[in-house]
């Protein structure tokens, strides 16, 4: 028999898509995550600005996936840890980082994920630039 293990992102359902458009249609550039958003595409038109997407607490997002996806060129998207969570998100070639910014390219795109104690960002597609 093989190994037993703690499977956390089971089959990864897709609960929905959350759209933020242009700031003339009510679009943002700030949007604080809970961790019941967990599942959601979070999709970027904003373009008045970068739009910051601020994760939840990491210790209520175990098991817990989010994933951000950039509709326009004028601004990059920036996925960050809340200030008490400093330093809890791995990726992007760094071990100890606050957030991740994307460059400003249609179709740019990443996952993050959570065991609970790390947030860790996967780039599907793009350039993306850790940072503190």
């Amino acid at each position: 028999m093989g190994a037993t293990r703690n499977v956390m992102l089971n089959e990864l359902p897709i609960r929905g898509i959350s759209y933020n458009p242009v700031a003339a249609s009510g679009g943002t550039g700030a949007i604080t995550l809970v961790a019941s958003d967990s599942g959601v595409i979070f999709v970027n038109k904003y373009v008045t600005g970068a739009t910051t997407y601020t994760l939840p607490a990491v210790d209520s997002c175990e098991g817990k996936w989010f994933w951000f996806y950039n509709a326009q060129t004028s601004y990059g998207i920036v996925v960050t840890c809340t200030t008490a969570d400093a330093g809890l998100m791995i990726g992007g070639g760094q071990e100890t980082y606050d957030k991740m910014t994307s460059a400003a390219t249609v179709g740019e795109c990443g996952i993050v994920f959570s065991d609970g104690d790390y947030f860790y960002f996967y780039s599907v597609y793009g350039t993306w630039t850790a940072g503190t």
